[in-house]
């Protein structure tokens, strides 16, 4: 340890405890607890049932706080690293959680554009005429002709 690195110590023993792996461990535990119970209330506002505008703003504002956890926690692994024995939770589990999160929020809350969407359809089904759901745009979807 370096002269430098010793006049961090007691700031780095505030911010990161006496164990910096094992308290980064506990906080990507937790994290991965709020996205299980987000996941349930998500499955019941969202899913089971038709959500509201206030379950919109909800669900995306809980996403980005998820997802900026994430972030956050990943840097903190990449620094830190994590105990040997953490129950499967690795830098690459925390990761593709996390990528899974993002992937989310686009899916509800950042539509796909119009032409992007046709276009990957055409290239999918070539021999299907489509043409864009002009009577509700927001709706995210292309419809078939003559469906």
């Amino acid at each position: 340890m370096t002269a430098v690195e010793t006049q961090w110590i007691p700031a780095r023993h505030l911010i990161l405890g006496d164990d910096p792996q094992l308290r980064v461990f506990a906080e990507i535990s937790l994290w991965y607890k709020k996205i299980e119970l987000f996941r349930k209330g998500e499955d019941e506002r969202m899913f089971l049932h038709d959500p509201t505008p206030e379950d919109l703003t909800v669900h995306k504002s809980l996403l980005q706080r998820l997802i900026a956890d994430g972030e956050h926690l990943l840097s903190l692994v990449r620094q830190v690293g994590l105990p040997e024995s953490t129950d499967g939770i690795t830098l690459e589990s925390a990761a593709a959680t996390l990528e899974l999160l993002q992937a989310d929020y686009r899916g509800w809350h950042a539509p796909m554009p119009a032409q992007r969407r046709q276009c990957i359809l055409q290239a999918a089904f070539p021999d299907v005429a489509y043409r864009s759901n002009a009577a509700n745009p927001a709706h995210g979807r292309a419809d078939a002709l003559g469906s």
